[in-house]
């Protein structure tokens, strides 16, 4: 059995999730490039933007994947993989377009083939007053 993913591999990793096509067409970003698990920015632009001039729900969803994802990385080791199987998301109040949304996973517990993290999306400005508020269920896929 090989450790958890670290150092180079860790970030190399983090850094392959961010460059999936679609949060990369959406403009998504780490909040800190040095401390990817700090979680992801999503600008409310382009794509992202409703006719409403509101964030689209699943851009949104695109970046509390990718903020879930990364919450779970530092227990995977390099075989291993986490794939949601469940997703429960309450978006609370909009996101303006010209804003940039902070969405922050949180690792509540890792068993040996399931994950649970909890994803927080909140405007930049205004952390405090949440935008959307998800629950995810991740399966441990691959060797230990």
């Amino acid at each position: 059995m090989t450790g958890p993913l670290a150092g180079d591999d860790l970030l190399a990793r983090a850094e392959a999730a961010l460059a999936v096509a679609l949060t990369d067409a959406l403009g998504v970003e780490f909040v800190d490039p040095s401390a990817p698990l700090d979680g992801v920015v999503l600008p409310v632009a382009g794509l992202a933007v409703t006719p409403a001039a509101t964030a689209h729900a699943a851009a949104l969803g695109a970046a509390i994947e990718l903020a879930g994802y990364l919450a779970v990385l530092p227990t995977l080791t390099a075989a291993q993989h986490a794939v949601t199987h469940q997703i429960s998301t309450q978006y609370l109040r909009p996101a303006p377009a010209g804003q940039r949304v902070v969405v922050v996973g949180r690792l509540a517990k890792r068993a040996r083939e399931v994950a649970f993290v909890t994803v927080t999306a909140g405007l930049e400005d205004a952390l405090d007053r949440p935008v959307a508020l998800s629950q995810i269920t991740k399966s441990i896929v691959g060797g230990t």
